[in-house]
């Protein structure tokens, strides 16, 4: 079947072609990973049961990028300079290792954008069980073909033509689980916005069309490389051994891209708020952004304070407090009100402080209500806090 294209690229190009890019986008994995880390780093205490995890995933992607990358290197430099061979595209141990590595950083990366569907979902198992059947089957097809390739063709630089459609099933399975939980994400955060508007609510839609930026742009180039991937892989054509390499290193960067934006504020999970009237559900920040309560609905962040409480919890509090003190509030008016009418009314004389309607009826001024601003920008009233 390759032959048919041996007028485009052969085997032997394509996977010096594939090296290179490869290169290249090690190089901004590189870059991509000194970022999470220094991100990770710079956290307090408080946050260190979640970010030892995290690092520990950011950590295991990187290194098994980097060994592919490091086991690509070895095949095109001992095949064109220390042990020169006539095919540098021939299957060696070597290379089935290193697509057991594509298969294996393949199904990592689905794991961890499945966990973030998990989250985004209030942790509801029910979702992500066909995801996660779609990831077994996923892997298992790709590691029983590099198993069933060594066994008929060991030196084959390619899948033979009977073994394609089982190549074929498992890297189709992977570009569909990525596009179904991708969608899932997106879909609960609009969900969760179409919510906060029915209740009145529309100060989180720029926070929504963020987050849904994010996946986008996190999956975009994933999903534009596993399909081109997909196609190739499933007519046969050599040029597929350029996007083996550039895939692996796509399914590490893009992960590695979520970690860093959540960390820094940009990404979203479902958190659920009770009030006395209603329940509503909500989107917070799972990263460091300042963040804002609206009545009962907190898009939120965990602050330089850490610690700090929320303004829907700081609300909450002090209507239970002004609850306690109404019988002694009430006591007082009345008291007030007795004296005020035994003695006399004394009206004021500032011109300021009156005013006059179109019948010439005195209106005394009324008290505005006191609004409070906390120290990240919150603004609480008498209906909630914004």
């Amino acid at each position: 079947m390759a032959d048919a294209f041996s007028h485009t690229i052969n085997a032997d190009q394509a996977t010096f072609l594939g090296f290179a890019l490869e290169a290249l986008f090690y190089g901004s994995y590189l870059i991509v990973f000194g970022i999470a880390i220094s991100v990770l780093a710079k956290h307090r205490p408080a946050t260190i049961h979640t970010r030892k995890p995290i690092l520990a995933v950011t950590c295991l992607m990187f290194s098994l990028c980097t060994t592919h990358f490091s086991l690509n290197f070895n095949n095109v430099y001992n095949g064109l300079m220390v042990h020169p061979r006539p095919h540098i595209s021939e299957e060696t141990h070597l290379l089935a290792g290193a697509d057991m590595l594509f298969s294996i950083t393949d199904w990592c990366s689905q794991l961890i954008l499945i966990y973030r569907c998990y989250l985004v979902w209030g942790r509801n198992i029910w979702i992500v069980i066909l995801p996660i059947l779609i990831s077994l089957a996923t892997v298992s097809c790709g590691l029983a073909l590099i198993g069933l390739v060594l066994s008929i063709n060991p030196t084959a630089p390619q899948a033979p033509a009977a073994l394609v459609p089982v190549g074929t099933a498992a890297f189709a399975l992977s570009l569909v689980l990525n596009l179904l939980v991708s969608l899932l994400i997106i879909l609960r955060i609009h969900l969760t916005a179409r919510q906060n508007r029915l209740h009145g609510i529309s100060h989180s839609d720029s926070a929504v069309a963020r987050a849904t930026g994010i996946i986008v742009e996190s999956g975009l180039l994933f999903l534009a490389v596993q399909f081109v991937f997909v196609v190739l892989f499933a007519i046969g054509h050599p040029a597929q051994a350029v996007l083996v390499p550039v895939a692996t290193q796509v399914y590490g960067i893009s992960p590695t891209l979520i970690i860093v934006r959540v960390w820094q504020g940009a990404a979203y999970e479902a958190r659920t708020q009770t009030t006395s009237s209603t329940r509503l559900s909500g989107l917070r920040f799972a990263g460091f952004a300042r963040g804002v309560a609206v009545r009962g609905v907190a898009v939120s962040g965990r602050g330089r304070g850490g610690g700090r409480r929320s303004s829907l919890q700081r609300h909450s509090e002090r209507a239970a407090h002004d609850k306690d003190l109404a019988p002694d509030l009430e006591m007082s008016r009345t008291r007030k009100e007795d004296h005020a009418s035994s003695s006399s009314l004394h009206l004021p004389t500032s011109r300021k402080s009156m005013d006059l309607d179109s019948n010439g009826s005195l209106h005394l001024p009324t008290p505005r209500k006191s609004v409070e601003s906390n120290s990240r920008g919150d603004v609480e009233g008498g209906r909630g806090s914004l």
